[in-house]
């Protein structure tokens, strides 16, 4: 059964999880928050704001520590060592 969401949780959370991950866009953290929601009631378990927040944030703390270091400074907007350098092959 499709379950539909309050909308007013969902910006709870994402305005929670945007204060945590400021480094990331508001669009991006709504984003995936929403994801999780649907994610989860797609899965069939039983959706709530508490579990959406937990998995939401999971899945965030994954795409900053996914950032390359030589990337950091630049997403902080200051400039390392070598920025503007050919990146090392892998």
């Amino acid at each position: 059964m499709l379950q539909t969401f309050p909308v007013q949780d969902l910006r709870r959370i994402s305005a929670r999880l945007h204060d945590e991950f400021s480094g990331l866009s508001h669009r991006c953290v709504e984003r995936c928050v929403s994801d999780t929601w649907n994610c989860v009631e797609h899965l069939g378990i039983a959706v709530t704001p508490h579990l959406v927040e937990r998995v939401a944030r999971e899945h965030l703390e994954a795409m900053v520590n996914s950032v390359p270091p030589s990337e950091i400074g630049a997403v902080r907007g200051h400039r390392g060592p070598g920025h503007g350098a050919v990146p090392r092959p892998r």
